[in-house]
């Protein structure tokens, strides 16, 4: 019995002993499991993110639009942590997708030889390469230029819907079908109401595709409206006729040879969303008119300004702007807008009075429109997240009924005898022909002004345009630009933009001796400025467009001195050519220059 019971205790002990045992291999396997499965983690997410890198190589070379979810485990948290969130819309590459196809990836096309006198025929007609635009496919594929802050953003589930506005007249058949292909495609369906197209009396002859062709084709495209106008309304009033038809509570007004990219909606729907008196317009990056090549505009820190020609510019951002916003995706603030492409409440655009339907055609409308939303209580501003790609035109390739010329000064001056007091004498003192316009009935324009209490012009200055330069501030010199030693003055003989700065006898006259040295150290003659990119002795001066950023157009000068380039370190010398040259600084008679006219009480602004 005795036996039996040590026994026991002895088989006890054991597997006590071997239970003690089990669980400590069991803590410890738990442990050394743990700290395992945190290195494997960590080696699975290092090739997770390589894999990653190569995929978004493959992704940025042949599939610009198809949208590679880095983070899928955050993404799918986040959207059960907020429901009511939404992600970028990510299109999908059409089935016939070919990545060597031309034109993908917003790659530019090269006409053949044997296609060029075809290629320049059908230039004339439009105004850009109609040729390449029609080897291209309506679905393809563009780079993604957007911050790569925009990639992680979320919006609202409920973002309102938009209606979609293009107005065209004698356009292309494939610059118009592509855009409003690149707006199904890369738009989420849920937020697209409608693309309203407003053909505006577009002519037979040359363009019958347009007829009878085009009214086929849009009926096989959901969501898509044609709207036909029975006489030519131009531009403003035939976007009046399309907002008519839209039902949306945001209208987006697009030109008709455009291309939106990825997520290029949502960011404009959000903001509007947020204040409906916000009219916001993306970043405009560049389609290049020979090539079809799709080109980055801008980052995300220049805003439209406005000369006193009563012309569209781009302008940097001033520094009180930049440091307003937080983030380089966060909204700009501008002046004005190009006019062509914009997003605004549907409710509150009629509000403010639509367009001037008394302007015609275009020109001028986007300056009126800009003035009256700041002036009125809106906002204009740019979304760097929303990118839409436009082709820029360096000729027009239709008529205006009563002349190019006459028609955008009749609406410059209207919008100048509406809104901007008697600043308006600076518009007629640039150009005193603009005086004697007739400029039509404005009473109904002056009353809606003053039914909706808008602010004075100064106040618009003052609080909007603060960086503007007045007339009779813009010059700390002006005039000819001469070199006492060999009588020469600098000219720029009425040469295109990327030519070289030229000299002629100062005994000559004429505009293109009138150069200014601008309060921000620009040599000017006419919006067009003299800029230095060859840094070394020798390299001349290329007359480039004015972009207000220093860099190779900021010039110094003392009163009967040199005119000293910052950037280069070197000196404006006379040479001994047809054309001046930058040299290194000395003390010779070849490097004085004497301006016609100084302005002592003009000082130069500061700039970095």
């Amino acid at each position: 019995m005795l036996g039996l019971r040590r026994k026991r205790r002895q088989l006890f002990i054991l597997n006590t002993v071997l239970a003690l045992w089990f669980c400590i291999l069991l803590y410890t396997k738990t442990q050394g499991g743990h700290n395992l499965s945190v290195e494997e983690i960590k080696v699975n997410r290092n090739r997770e993110i390589k894999g990653e890198k190569e995929a978004e190589k493959v992704h940025d070379k042949r599939t610009a639009d198809q949208h590679i979810v880095n983070n899928h485990f955050n993404i799918t948290l986040l959207q059960s942590k907020n429901p009511n969130k939404r992600l970028i819309f990510q299109p999908t590459l059409p089935s016939d997708f070919n990545p060597n196809a031309m034109g993908e990836n917003g790659e530019g096309v090269v006409v053949p030889a044997e296609y060029k006198v075809e290629s320049d025929k059908l230039f004339k007609m439009h105004g850009f390469n109609q040729w390449a635009s029609d080897h291209i496919s309506l679905h393809r594929t563009l780079p993604d230029f957007r911050n790569s802050l925009c990639k992680n953003q979320v919006y609202p589930k409920n973002l309102p819907q938009t209606s979609v506005v293009i107005v065209f007249h004698n356009e292309a058949w494939s610059t118009l079908l592509r855009t409003v292909h690149s707006v199904l495609d890369r738009s989420a369906p849920d937020l697209i109401r409608q693309i309203i197209l407003v053909d505006d009396k577009s002519t037979i002859k040359g363009h019958e595709k347009l007829q009878e062709p085009l009214t086929k084709y849009v009926a096989k495209l959901e969501k898509v409206i044609l709207i036909r106008n029975l006489k030519r309304e131009g531009l403003i009033r035939s976007r009046v006729i399309g907002y008519s038809r839209a039902v949306a509570p945001i209208v987006t007004f697009l030109d008709a040879h455009c291309e939106v990219t990825i997520g290029w909606l949502e960011p404009l729907l959000e903001r509007v969303y947020q204040n409906r008196t916000v009219v916001v317009c993306p970043e405009i990056d560049v389609i290049h008119d020979e090539t079809f090549q799709y080109r980055a505009g801008s980052g995300g820190d220049i805003r439209g300004v406005f000369n006193w020609n009563m012309k569209f510019r781009w302008r940097l951002a001033p520094p009180e702007e930049q440091k307003r916003r937080k983030s380089l995706i966060d909204p700009l603030r501008s002046p004005t807008m190009a006019g062509g492409l914009f997003a605004i409440d549907r409710q509150y655009f009629r509000e403010i009075g639509l367009y001037d339907n008394q302007m015609d055609i275009w020109g001028g409308e986007n300056l009126e429109l800009s003035f009256r939303i700041w002036q009125c209580g809106g906002q204009l501003e740019i979304i760097p997240c929303s990118r839409v790609g436009h082709v820029f035109r360096n000729v027009i390739p239709y008529k205006f009924p009563k002349g190019a010329g006459l028609t955008v000064n009749k609406n410059s001056v209207r919008t100048a005898e509406v809104w901007m007091d008697e600043y308006k004498e600076f518009v007629y003192q640039s150009d005193p022909h603009m005086r004697k316009i007739n400029f039509g009935n404005i009473t109904d324009r002056l009353e809606l002004r003053k039914k909706l209490q808008c602010k004075s012009f100064q106040w618009y200055l003052n609080h909007v345009f603060t960086d503007v330069i007045l007339p009779n501030e813009s010059a700390i010199a002006k005039g000819k630009v001469r070199n006492p030693q060999s009588n020469m003055c600098l000219n720029t003989l009425d040469r295109p933009k990327g030519s070289h700065l030229g000299l002629s006898p100062c005994a000559h006259q004429g505009k293109s001796m009138e150069i200014s040295l601008s309060v921000i150290n620009e040599l000017v003659m006419d919006e067009i400025c003299f800029d230095v990119s060859d840094h070394q002795p020798g390299g001349k001066i290329t007359l480039m467009d004015c972009h207000s950023m220093g860099g190779n157009q900021f010039w110094l000068h003392q009163k009967n001195g040199k005119l000293h380039h910052r950037g280069s370190d070197l000196c404006l010398d006379r040479g001994a050519g047809i054309n001046p040259i930058m040299q290194t600084c000395k003390d010779v008679p070849s490097q004085i220059w004497i301006f016609d006219h100084y302005y002592p009480n003009i000082k130069p602004r500061n700039r970095s």
